[in-house]
């Protein structure tokens, strides 16, 4: 029977992560290990974790805070054929691996699998799944462009990826503090030969308050995210090029300028320049539907400046 290793990165996670193990341990699909990394928490996880008496179950502890930092450390301990990423408060439907498994037996070697997903606060039962366009895209540079222009995107644990193709492109990059998980997915998507939507199975999104907002904002997660824009241009241009790509390309740019204008600015001039490199002609308008009026009477920059004003004022 195929082994699967599910790992997963522990950070303060200690009111959770119980029941994320529990929905590894109740998998259809009995041949799997999972790992898990505890990575510089402040909380008990680590002992809760390491009080579970199971067989399949193994715990480790680095000390870099860094959630891609332990999901590499735990893929170095990983022997199973197919890996999933299923972050230490998240939630795995019972038949997950199993019919994830199932479709990918039926495929060429080097496709890999991703499920719907859905948010939820204390419950899972309270889950609603709402369909997003790319989760059906097999084509994986289409399912990467259209995910850019804000059709739809995939959480860690969604995806089966075949050991090999991860052996292929590398590990997590640890530099990275934001973005890293699409960042990591674009290589794998481009090195598969194509990705299966599997039905009739979720993993469940917990969404938990925290201080990342404000961190999200830091000037290192803004270099993160620029920098990862860098890498879906590098990455997509390699394999295929022309305009489509390019506008993709170009609103991944303009996303992050939306997002953290009118903060470092210097980075924001490096995503402009990148911008006009592309040459891309009528650009993808952002925002909501007001920032999209706005834009198309005064541009993109007049319109991100008044809307800074604006903010301003009403502090």
């Amino acid at each position: 029977m195929t082994k699967v290793s599910v790992i997963i990165p522990l950070h303060n996670s200690e009111a959770y992560i119980t029941q994320t193990i529990d929905s590894c341990l109740a998998q259809t699909h009995d041949n799997i290990e999972i790992i898990v990394v505890e990575n510089g928490s402040k909380d008990q996880g680590y002992q809760i974790v390491k009080s579970i008496d199971d067989k399949p179950l193994s715990v480790f502890q680095i000390t870099t805070p860094n959630a891609a930092a332990a999901r590499n450390y735990g893929y170095k301990k990983a022997t199973g054929a197919y890996i999933i990423f299923l972050d230490a408060d998240d939630v795995m439907a019972p038949n997950k691996i199993e019919l994830q498994l199932k479709a990918l037996s039926k495929k060429p070697k080097g496709f890999i699998a991703c499920c719907a997903w859905a948010k939820f606060k204390t419950n899972t039962k309270e889950a609603i799944i709402t369909p997003q366009k790319v989760w059906n895209i097999q084509n994986p540079i289409d399912w990467c462009l259209q995910s850019w222009m804000g059709e739809g995107m995939m959480i860690p644990g969604c995806w089966l990826i075949p050991k090999p193709i991860i052996d292929k492109v590398g590990l997590w990059d640890e530099r990275l503090s934001l973005h890293d998980d699409g960042e990591f997915m674009c290589r794998v998507l481009l090195a598969s030969k194509g990705n299966v939507f599997v039905e009739n199975t979720v993993v469940y999104y917990r969404q938990v308050a925290s201080s990342l907002s404000r961190q999200n904002q830091s000037y290192r997660a803004a270099k993160s995210a620029l920098e990862v824009c860098e890498s879906y241009r590098k990455q997509v241009l390699f394999v295929k090029d022309g305009p489509r790509v390019r506008q993709a390309l170009a609103y991944n740019y303009r996303r992050f300028m939306y997002e953290f204008h009118p903060k470092h600015k210097d980075l924001l001039q490096q995503a402009k320049q990148s911008i006009q490199t592309l040459d891309v002609k009528n650009l993808p308008l952002i925002g909501g539907e007001n920032f999209k009026k706005l834009t198309k009477i005064l541009g993109f920059y007049n319109a991100l400046s008044l809307r800074d004003s604006f903010k301003k004022v009403m502090k």
